[in-house]
């Protein structure tokens, strides 16, 4: 039986291209920052960053009304005031429900600031965690999102509910869901900043 030899293998190694090199050196910081607690979820949300797409707007057919249940839904500010949906109608709304320890919501949360820096003044944007405040208010700061507008609530109504996070809907001024998403999305898009200028010219 040949002998293992060590030295073998790494000058068998070394022969290879540099990029190959490279590459496999990537690949192993990589998997090394996956397995570290405190980058597992910056790198995971990252990738996924990278590979998410647009959504689209539902068919006018799956379009549905919010219901009074959900107008009167009360949810709690990042001070701790009461808002409800009925008290934003004067404009769309952007919903989102994400929490701090999900990665897929971390990574669309930069493509929604900068919708938020475009759209802020003409959509009310609703981000939903059930966490509490001073948990995502570390977690904004942390990550430079305090200009969000963060909110806090433990039940949602039928309307909105849903097993997985992240989960988006965009409503129009009459109430309408006109789009609905399950999971990461890239939302600062010129889809769906067509979505909501014609939502906004209504």
């Amino acid at each position: 039986m040949a002998r293992f030899s060590f030295k073998k293998r790494i000058d068998t190694y070394l022969k290879k291209k540099w990029y190959s090199i490279l590459s496999d050196m990537v690949f192993v910081l990589l998997l090394v920052l996956l397995i570290i607690p405190s980058t597992r979820t910056e790198v995971a949300s990252f990738f996924i960053r990278l590979t998410s797409f647009p959504p689209s707007t539902l068919d006018i057919d799956d379009q549905i009304k919010i219901n009074n249940q959900s107008k009167n839904w009360q949810i709690l500010d990042m001070e701790g005031n009461a808002v409800s949906l009925e008290s934003l109608n004067d404009k769309p709304i952007f919903l989102n429900f994400w929490a701090t320890w999900c990665p897929p919501c971390i990574a669309e949360l930069p493509g929604i600031a900068e919708l938020y820096e475009k759209y802020g003044g003409e959509i009310n944007f609703i981000l939903v965690s059930n966490e509490s405040r001073a948990k995502v208010r570390a977690f904004s700061k942390k990550n430079n999102f305090e200009e969000l507008p963060f909110y806090q609530s433990n039940n949602v109504p039928n309307d909105f509910a849903s097993q997985s996070i992240p989960t988006t809907f965009i409503i129009s001024k009459e109430g309408t869901i006109v789009l609905s998403k399950k999971g990461v999305a890239s939302w600062n898009s010129g889809r769906v900043e067509d979505i909501i200028e014609k939502l906004i010219s209504k």
